[in-house]
């Protein structure tokens, strides 16, 4: 282990621990980290500034102006009074009626802070008229965008098997096939269950009042006082929001990019007027930002001092000593679940995949379980902020802090753990 390894490592650890902490606010924990990574030489400046202009980054900061917008304008709170209207009152009925669109969501998007833009005005505009904190909702919401990203045979549930089928390729694993089917079935059960539990024990667990203010006028109550769009403004504030969220949906076969796409609709936002000065800056949660380019560091780190591949490798070693089924499953599960609270899941999947199929050919068995894991345990990245843009964003919105986010997390994690490695071994067993 070299000595750019264990100080990537401490710093690292530092940072989980000031997030812990709560001494500081996340941003600056954010900054600092990035900052030492790169005085110590884990990152360059080159990293450090490639971090800011994310692609992930920019989808989130336009989508908050489009949905800021969107939040403004009446139709939100119509829809909500007609919501609240057919769900009687009843937070789990609200919750679950967007809950479901926004899982449909997730099967086309891809892109869980583009679904949670879109949902979480609506939601929150309908427990406000409740008398409900966002609190209890916003972050139950992010788990079920995640457990469900791309999990239908359909939409972007397409590219995943492709994907893999093409690694099979690479690396010489013949006479297996990964379906669109495969991962469905593989995730469908912990994705019942712990949706269960967020419908349930899950909703009850979220705080009642917000730990730390709640951020950005995209997820935060809209003022009573403010008034009312003028006519044109009011129609454009919503024909904006719902072409961005329909082009996106389509972004694929169209050939765009949905960061584009969203930074096409944040313009049109402030050059129609439907939001303007302050409002636009109240919009963007300079804390949330910080957060995200600070996970990138983070990965980032961790990627160009070997440490992320020294604990894939120490993982795959153990998981050929182990003549167990569930354990070489567990293992493989544990190894992406861990390095993905530390790196953005996406990253995490493409760089352990290698890895594991390695692993696997090594083995000599099928590599369709494994390789589902991998991603499995990617969409089960709920316990920290740097796992993925929609813990902070969903930090921002329902005003959580690192410890809040975590205790609600340690269930469904534990039950996607426990469910997922589980019903692999049965339909994929090794020995």
């Amino acid at each position: 282990m070299s000595t750019q390894m264990i100080i990537c490592l401490i710093i690292s650890v530092l940072t989980i621990i000031g997030y812990l902490s709560a001494k500081l606010p996340m941003g600056v924990v954010a900054m600092t980290s990035l900052v030492l990574f790169y005085l110590t030489g884990c990152i360059s400046s080159d990293d450090a500034a490639s971090y800011f202009g994310n692609q992930n980054l920019w989808l989130c900061v336009c989508m908050f102006i489009v949905s800021a917008g969107f939040t403004r304008t009446q139709f939100v709170k119509k829809l909500a009074r007609k919501v609240n209207a057919l769900a009687r009152g009843s937070l789990r009925k609200i919750f679950f009626g967007y809950m479901i669109l926004g899982v449909i969501l997730c099967q086309f998007i891809g892109q869980a802070v583009a679904e949670f833009a879109i949902v979480a005005p609506l939601l929150g505009a309908s427990v406000d008229e409740i008398g409900v904190k966002r609190s209890k909702v916003m972050y139950p919401l992010a788990i079920m965008l995640l457990a469900t990203m791309a999990w239908l045979p359909l939409g972007a549930g397409y590219a995943f098997p492709m994907q893999v089928n093409g690694m099979f390729e690479t690396f010489g694993i013949t006479g297996y096939t990964m379906s669109v089917f495969d991962p469905f079935l593989l995730r469908l059960p912990a994705i019942v269950i712990v949706g269960i539990f967020i419908m349930t024990l899950g909703l009850k667990m979220a705080p009642n009042e917000p730990i730390v203010p709640i951020t950005g006028s995209t997820v935060s109550e809209q003022k009573s006082e403010e008034p009312p769009l003028p006519p044109f403004q009011e129609k454009c504030g919503y024909l904006i929001f719902f072409a961005t969220c329909a082009v996106m949906l389509f972004s694929g076969s169209i050939g765009l990019q949905p960061w584009l796409i969203a930074l096409a609709g944040a313009v049109l936002t402030v050059l129609t007027g439907v939001l303007r000065g302050k409002q636009i800056n109240d919009a963007l949660p300079v804390s949330y930002f910080a957060v995200f380019a600070g996970a990138l560091s983070m990965g980032g780190a961790l990627t160009n001092t070997g440490a992320a591949d020294l604990i894939g490798q120490l993982i795959a070693n153990l998981a050929t000593s182990v003549n167990n089924t569930f354990m070489v499953y567990l293992i493989i599960f544990m190894a992406a679940f861990i390095i993905t609270q530390f790196m953005l899941n996406s990253a995490v999947i493409w760089s352990l995949m290698p890895l594991v199929l390695a692993t696997i050919k090594v083995m000599g068995i099928n590599p369709i379980g494994a390789a589902v894991l991998v991603w499995y345990a990617a969409t089960a990245a709920y316990l920290t902020p740097m796992s993925c843009p929609l813990i902070p964003l969903s930090m921002a919105a329902g005003g959580y802090d690192f410890k809040s986010v975590f205790k609600q997390a340690l269930i469904p994690s534990l039950l996607m753990i426990l469910v997922g490695v589980g019903w692999t071994s049965i339909l994929y067993p090794i020995f």
